[in-house]
C-alpha cells in the first residue's frame, strides 16, 4: 500500500532541511509544495527530489492564488485576476494561464494550485459575477493545460457564500465549479465554516460539504486536494488529515509534520480503513502524471521573458 504517495509535504527554502526532504522523497511521497525559493533553487530542488524518489515521476506543487511571485521572489509578476476580470479579457485570462504554466514547468513545478473561483472583489478571483468568473476561469484553465501544467480549482464551496443559504449558492458560487468539473485536475475546499451547510466543521473537514454536496449533489468525480495543513486552523494535524481522507479528500498538502501524518494514515490502513480510498487516490495521481510528463518544457530564461513581455503589453 503506497500510503506516503498521497502526502505532499511542504518545503520552505531557508527553513526546511534538504536531507529530511530527500528522506521523504525516498519514502515515496507524491510530491512537494514549495515555498520561498529563487527560480534556480526551486528547479534544483525539484531535480533532487525526483532523483531521490522511487517513482518514475514526483509532482511539485505551487501553492499560489495569483502568480509565482507568491512563492518565488525572482519570478516575474503577472496581471492580477481582478484586472483581467475588470476588462473581461478572455484572451488575457488564457494568456496568463499559459504563461504561468510555461514559467512553472521551466522550474520543475507541475501542479499550480489555482485558479481561485470565489466571487467578489476581496478575493484573488476574476469578478463578482458568477458568469464572468466561470468564463475567465475556464480560459485560464485552458491556458494552464496547453502550457503543460495541472490546475486546482478553489476554494470550495466558495468563501463569498459563507453566510448564504445552499439555495442562494446554487446559481452563484457553484456555477464556476459545475462548469469546470470536467476540466478540473483537482478541487480544494476552503478552511472556513459555512454555517448554513455545516456549522460544526470547516469545509475541508466536512462530510456534508465534501461527500454530501460536492460528490453526491453536484456529482463531482475528480480529485480533491486538502487545504494546505500548515496554514489551516487545526489543533491536531494527523487527526485532521484522517478526517479529511474519510470525507473524500485524496491528497494531503503541506502538513507541518508529514512523518506524523504518514504514520497516522498507515495505522488507519492497518486497521482496514481507507484502503479503497488510497488505491483510488494513487490511481488518480498516476493519471495526473500521465497528463504532463511528456509535455515539452521551455527554458526558464525564455519563459520568464514571455511573462515580462505579457505584462508590458497589458
Amino acid at each position: 500500500m503506497k500510503v506516503a504517495r498521497i502526502v505532499f509535504p511542504g518545503f520552505w527554502f531557508g527553513e526546511s532541511d534538504l536531507s529530511t526532504a530527500k528522506q521523504l522523497a525516498h519514502m515515496g511521497v507524491g510530491g512537494f509544495c514549495v515555498y520561498g525559493g529563487t527560480a534556480e533553487q526551486t528547479a534544483d530542488f525539484a531535480r533532487q527530489m525526483r532523483e531521490a524518489s522511487p517513482y518514475n515521476y514526483l509532482l511539485i506543487c505551487a501553492d499560489i492564488n495569483e502568480d509565482l511571485t507568491e512563492i518565488i521572489p525572482d519570478a516575474p509578476a503577472l496581471p492580477s485576476n481582478a484586472s483581467l476580470g475588470a476588462c473581461s479579457s478572455a484572451e488575457g485570462a488564457y494568456k496568463k494561464g499559459h504563461v504561468l504554466a510555461l514559467q512553472a514547468r521551466s522550474l520543475g513545478i507541475d501542479w499550480l494550485l489555482g485558479p481561485v473561483v470565489d466571487l467578489g472583489y476581496a478575493s484573488p478571483s476574476f469578478s463578482e459575477s458568477p458568469s464572468c468568473v466561470t468564463r475567465l476561469a475556464g480560459d485560464f484553465v485552458a491556458g494552464l493545460s496547453n502550457g503543460g501544467a495541472l490546475n486546482c480549482i478553489k476554494y470550495f464551496p466558495g468563501i463569498s457564500g459563507a453566510l448564504k443559504t445552499l439555495a442562494q449558492m446554487e446559481d452563484a458560487e457553484f456555477m464556476p465549479y459545475k462548469s469546470l468539473f470536467r476540466r478540473a485536475d483537482a478541487i480544494m475546499p476552503s478552511d472556513m465554516t459555512f454555517p448554513n451547510i455545516d456549522g460544526e466543521n470547516q469545509a475541508m473537514l466536512s462530510d456534508k460539504i465534501l461527500r454530501g454536496l460536492l460528490k453526491k449533489r453536484l456529482n463531482y468525480k475528480g480529485c480533491i486536494h486538502s487545504f494546505p495543513l500548515w496554514k489551516a486552523y487545526v489543533r491536531y494535524e494527523a487527526a485532521a488529515a484522517l478526517k479529511m481522507l474519510h470525507c473524500g479528500v485524496e491528497n494531503i498538502l503541506a502538513p507541518a509534520d508529514p512523518f506524523a501524518v504518514i504514520e497516522a494514515i498507515e495505522k488507519e490502513v492497518n486497521k482496514g480503513f481507507l484502503v479503497d480510498e488510497i488505491i483510488h487516490s494513487v490511481s488518480n495521481h498516476e493519471m495526473a502524471v500521465s497528463k504532463i510528463i511528456s509535455a515539452p518544457v521551455m527554458n526558464t530564461k525564455e519563459a520568464f521573458a514571455l511573462a515580462k513581455d505579457f505584462c508590458n503589453k497589458k
